[in-house]
């Protein structure tokens, strides 16, 4: 219940980020059936209550503004798109604003996918928004789990998913962990070969416990 200097541990939020087919879905599943009120108030005390889970928003993002992955790539399209996935972040986590949250991506993944995308201007555009400036605060003040390339079998593509090869998988995953460092924002990695499910969330869980 404590962390290694014995002080009361302070739930943070929790964001699991990195390019796509990494798992960061699938590991939020798992934590939604992991983390019960039995388990919070394990960690953390009694009456401790539990977080918020925002599911990935760019789905519905793109569902609700009649994107589609070939728009990742587009210069005006491309840059709407990510414009709008990160106003949605910026709008759940202000719903959220007095909870803590496990959040399936964050405020810094469409300014990655914009950089990889559409270039550096489009990226710096959003890094200047006053939205932005907000979700970093609250980055910093929190666990990010980045999840990277592994298995070559997990690429896949769908209508929302823009197809990568696997030089496009690394070099997204590079950029990942050049602008979280840029940013300041710390971040762990879950390691490569880690690709078991309960291993993954054992990983999160013991983040977590240690106060990290």
């Amino acid at each position: 219940m404590a962390s290694n200097n014995d002080e009361p541990l302070t739930p943070k939020n929790v964001y699991i980020v990195g390019a796509h087919s990494t798992g960061k879905t699938t590991l939020l599943e798992a934590l939604k059936q992991r983390f019960t009120p039995g388990l919070v108030s394990e960690i953390f005390g009694p009456g401790t209550k539990g977080p918020e889970f925002i599911d990935e928003l760019v789905r519905m993002v793109m569902y609700m503004k009649s994107y589609d992955a070939s728009d990742i790539r587009d210069p005006v399209r491309g840059y709407q798109l990510q414009l709008h996935t990160l106003w949605t972040q910026y709008e759940m986590e202000s719903v959220f604003h007095h909870l803590w949250i496990f959040s399936d991506r964050s405020g810094l993944d469409p300014i990655v996918y914009a950089h990889v995308f559409l270039g550096s201007d489009e990226s710096n555009r959003l890094l200047e928004m006053s939205e932005w400036d907000l979700l970093r605060r609250r980055m910093r003040n929190g666990l990010v789990i980045l999840c990277e390339p592994s298995n070559t079998t997990w690429l896949s593509s769908d209508p929302v998913r823009v197809a990568l090869h696997k030089g496009e998988w690394m070099v997204l995953a590079e950029a990942f962990r050049s602008m979280l460092q840029e940013q300041g924002i710390r971040f762990v990695a879950i390691p490569a070969d880690m690709e078991n499910l309960e291993h993954r969330v054992q990983f999160v869980e013991g983040l977590i416990r240690s106060g990290f």
